[in-house]
């Protein structure tokens, strides 16, 4: 493990500069070339810092492998690419990912889901460790992050029960054998103002010990009145030590608090009738607030054999706290009226306890080499929620159009009217055989047995479900068609336990997603521009709906239906150019289900089509030296939420970016960034009448200084 720690810190820290550093255009081509000799030599390395769009390896599949031995649809947003285009957030992020819509519930972000091919995740992972979604969904900033690795489809071989749609994996920083530091100066619309630091040393005189630290200070007001004096910091440390050759060990801590204003969003007309106001409304009180703490701690070793063989154990425990006041809005009259107001607040404290362990081995017979891959892993998610529920009516009212926001005193709220608390349990065994049948075939099988256990005691009342034994499996197979493009399909399961019973009192099968995908994926300029094509066919049964015969109760003949495709493209056409993008047509159906449902879209929210890209150029020196540009656009078609009277309608829009940087010295770059170029009003969510309707940003303007030592 320390030959391969010393090959690839040599590399990487001249490489890690490339976002800050100004450099000639003949030495990008020298840090290019390096950069190919590292992939080539040291595929175990998946980190992204200095290695332009394109990543070469990945970590969803466990063991590290480059992207295109994985037969599903991938995407990597890729360390470059989060600096080029000034994305903080995973919310940012995920909005560059292919075929993946983010539905916000707040104002500020910080209730979001991320979906895909028609379903919302449930779960994410940390460095590959799964972790239970909560209301908030993901707010953690990227400053201690490497890299957000999306796959797309049913997974549940590795990550057990779950939504069938997507896998976001956010994994972190390493800590490198060279010294560096790096650091950022940011100012932009509406008083945002935001200072990070990256340190990164060896701790003794080869490198064997290392460590990194990252912080950040943000604080920023929004376009939204009443939505002011938002606050976070984030400290992220690791320390990373070689024992031997062979063995490496990590662990790490992170810290990071968001001070901020909870607000549910803008209603509607009773008609369901989006309202035309300024993209500034917002009707929150003086006293709505939110403020969300998270802390959370790991440690991984990794053991490499002689024989490329891995063992890695992972422990990681998070903890996240989130307390929040606020005023819901109501469906005003026709002069901006709203009466019949609620208030709400609550305090959550979730914990999340993940430990994995597995174990990759090469295999050589009938002169080929092939993979076994076994594991284990155990979760255990706790919640507690202490809840003044937002059906308190209040007297008063409020104008949309001219918010008074002390008309409403803050209530004194009982926040032990609702007490929740709730403890989810799961764990399994997996295996995977990687078997050359020749060289340019690969077969894949695998599965995965599951136990999970929910169980919650709300005011004292307890209740609960489970799964045992829940078998997933898995098949799929790569076919090499020439050295540069492969041929892929593959059969994904996963399972999601139901709380429901039917009317002899039995418990509902777990829902089941079935996936069948195919595709294509192929590499040009040297395996630095990826890409990859597929369609996909998802069927979801055994989905509990009403009883026809007694509607207090269930039965499982549920069944809906995903199906699209999607084309993906990163990395660099050429040294000067790079491109990130993608389209997806996504159609979703149930095909069993309440007479309301039936023949409806799973999740409307979800457009049939949507598009992304962003194209980076480095001006040739003869023309200016030392200049980047950026353009890029995001699109989407029309969508909705709700059904009949309450349906409300979100056009589609598309919005464009523009990026610019600048080298003042080779170690100082001033870069540019645009959102929303052109200024266009939109709505990003809509909901229904009575809340969680969201305009788009208006046009965003930041400038950065970045600089290294």
């Amino acid at each position: 493990m320390n030959k391969i720690r010393s090959a690839v810190p040599a590399c990487t820290f001249a490489l890690a500069a490339l976002p800050f550093v100004a450099m000639s255009q003949e030495a990008s081509q020298e840090q290019t070339m390096s950069k190919i000799k590292v992939q080539a030599a040291e595929a175990v390395d998946a980190s992204t810092e200095g290695t332009g769009y394109a990543a070469s390896a990945t970590t969803l599949g466990k063991d590290t492998r480059s992207v295109r031995e994985l037969p599903h649809s991938v995407t990597i947003i890729t360390r470059e690419q989060l600096t080029d285009q000034n994305i903080n957030t995973v919310e940012a992020a995920l909005k560059n990912v292919t075929g993946v819509t983010i539905q916000r519930y707040d104002a500020t972000g910080t209730y979001t889901q991320f979906m895909a091919r028609g379903y919302a995740a449930d779960t994410y992972q940390l460095d590959g460790l799964t972790v239970q979604t909560d209301t908030n969904g993901i707010y953690f900033d990227l400053a201690a992050y490497d890299r957000v690795e999306v796959q797309r489809g049913a997974a549940g071989l590795f990550s057990g029960a779950g939504e069938p749609g997507v896998t976001v994996n956010m994994a972190r920083k390493r800590a490198w054998s060279e010294f560096r530091l790096d650091g950022g100066l940011t100012a932009g619309s509406w008083n945002d103002r935001r200072l990070d630091l990256d340190l990164n040393s060896p701790l003794n005189d080869d490198g064997s010990v290392r460590g990194r630290v990252v912080a950040v200070v943000q604080n920023f007001d929004t376009f939204m009145d009443g939505i002011d004096d938002n606050k976070k910091r984030l400290i992220y440390g690791t320390l990373e030590t070689d024992l031997g050759e062979q063995t490496t060990v990590s662990l790490g801590v992170t810290w990071q608090n968001v001070d901020t204003v909870l607000s549910r969003g803008l209603p509607t007309f009773a008609n369901a009738q989006l309202i035309d106001m300024p993209r500034s409304t917002m009707p929150v009180m003086d006293w709505n607030y939110q403020e969300l703490d998270s802390r959370s701690a790991f440690v991984e070793l990794e053991h490499r054999g002689d024989d490329d063989a891995l063992l890695k154990v992972a422990l990681r425990h998070l903890q996240r706290k989130n307390e929040a006041a606020y005023l819901d809005p109501s469906i005003p009259s026709a002069n901006g009226t709203m009466n019949a107001l609620s208030v709400s607040a609550f305090e959550r404290d979730d914990a999340d306890s993940t430990f994995d362990v597995y174990y990759s081995k090469p295999l050589t017979w009938g002169g080929q080499t092939h993979n076994l891959l076994i594991g284990a892993d155990y979760r255990r998610s706790k919640n507690e929620t202490d809840y003044a529920p937002y059906s308190a009516l209040i007297n008063g009212s409020i104008n949309l159009f001219d918010v008074d926001r002390r008309a409403i005193p803050k209530p004194n709220f009982d926040l032990s009217a609702n007490v929740t608390d709730t403890e989810v349990t799961s764990y399994g065994t997996y295996a995977q055989l990687r078997y050359k049948v020749a060289s340019a075939w690969t077969l894949i099988g695998g599965g995965r047995l599951s136990w999970w256990e929910s169980e919650t005691v709300t005011n004292a009342v307890p209740s609960g479900y489970d799964a045992d034994g829940e078998f997933t499996p898995y098949v799929a197979a790569i076919v090499d068609v020439t050295p540069s493009i492969a041929v892929y399909t593959s059969y994904n399961e996963i399972f999601k336990p139901q709380n429901a019973r039917t009317v002899s009192g039995d418990q509902i099968e777990p829902r089941t997603g079935r996936q069948v995908e195919l595709g294509v994926k192929g590499e040009a300029a040297e395996g630095q521009l990826l890409y990859t094509a597929a369609i996909y066919r998802l069927i979801d049964e055994n989905r509990a709906i009403a009883d026809p015969a007694n509607l207090t109760f269930s039965i499982p003949s549920g069944k809906a239906r995903a199906q699209g495709f999607e084309i993906d493209t990163r990395g660099e056409i050429t040294p000067q150019w790079s491109v990130s993008g993608g389209y997806a047509y996504t159609e979703t159906k149930y095909l069993r289900s309440t007479p309301a449902q039936q023949g409806q879209p799973i999740n409307s929210f979800t457009p049939k089509h949507s598009g992304n890209l962003w194209i980076h150029h480095t001006l040739s020196e003869n023309i200016v030296q030392g200049v980047e540009i950026g353009f890029g656009l995001r699109s989407v078609s029309d969508f909705y939420n709700g059904t009949g009277a309450q349906l409300v309608r979100g056009p589609g829009y598309t919005v464009f970016q523009l990026g610019a940087s600048y080298d003042i010295t080779p170690k100082y770059r001033l870069s540019f960034n645009v959102d929303n170029l052109f200024d266009k009003s939109y709505w990003e969510k809509v909901s229904g009448p009575t809340r969680q309707n969201f305009f788009g940003e208006p046009r965003r303007i930041s400038v950065s200084l970045r600089g290294s030592l």
